[in-house]
């Protein structure tokens, strides 16, 4: 065999042994790259269990503080003021809360919210009511506080957030200050004066 051949061939040889080499490297590299991202998958799994976990128990804190705060801020109070208090959130959610196809729906919900002589001041008998205008308003907040009881009366100031826009424009926010009386007897608002809006409710909270 020639001398040329023989180079040749180990020539051959020592890159086949190199490329079995780098193939051999290569693979030791991936699998090595796949079992971290293996465990890198695994451990990402394990956070989300917990994060998951985490959210609920703070959905849950959460619900036990909110409760708690809703029972202290009632404890104190009488069952005519929880009364009061109830029957005038009502009242204001119907009354600021609606859109143009919704808005005669208030006439209907608050019928035993209200005294009869009080329903009639706001729905006339024989007079069409009307419609919206094409006005859709929004309950923001409603702060209730209880003033004084006189006998079957209970009377008490309203601090109410809303907004409304009409057709198609932005919507505005407003707050009001209502004063509100309440006959303690048949649990019906007798009359709302609004006080005017030329406040901040942090003026009155």
């Amino acid at each position: 065999m020639k001398r040329s051949h023989i180079i040749s061939l180990s020539v051959l040889g020592i890159l086949l042994v190199g490329s079995l080499s780098v193939n051999v490297i290569q693979n030791s590299t991936n699998n090595h790259v796949k079992t971290q991202l293996k465990q890198q998958e695994n451990q990402n799994k394990d956070i989300n269990q917990k994060l998951s976990t985490k959210s609920r128990e703070n959905k849950v804190l959460k619900s036990e503080v909110d409760g708690f705060k809703k029972f202290e801020n009632n404890k104190d109070k009488s069952q005519s003021e929880l009364n009061f208090n109830n029957i005038t959130n009502k009242f204001l959610t119907t009354m600021f809360t609606f859109e143009p196809n919704t808005y005669n729906n208030r006439k209907d919900n608050l019928k035993g919210l209200i005294s009869d002589d009080l329903y009639n001041k706001y729905f006339p008998k024989n007079t069409n009511y009307g419609d919206a205008n094409n006005v859709s308003s929004k309950l923001d907040k409603a702060t209730i506080y209880t003033q004084a009881k006189q006998g079957n009366e209970l009377k008490g100031l309203a601090v109410v957030t809303f907004e409304s826009k009409s057709g198609d424009n932005e919507w505005k926010k407003e707050t009001d200050l209502y004063q509100i009386k309440f006959d303690t007897t048949n649990n019906q608002i007798t009359d709302v004066q609004n006080l005017g809006s030329s406040f901040k409710a942090s003026d009155v909270e």
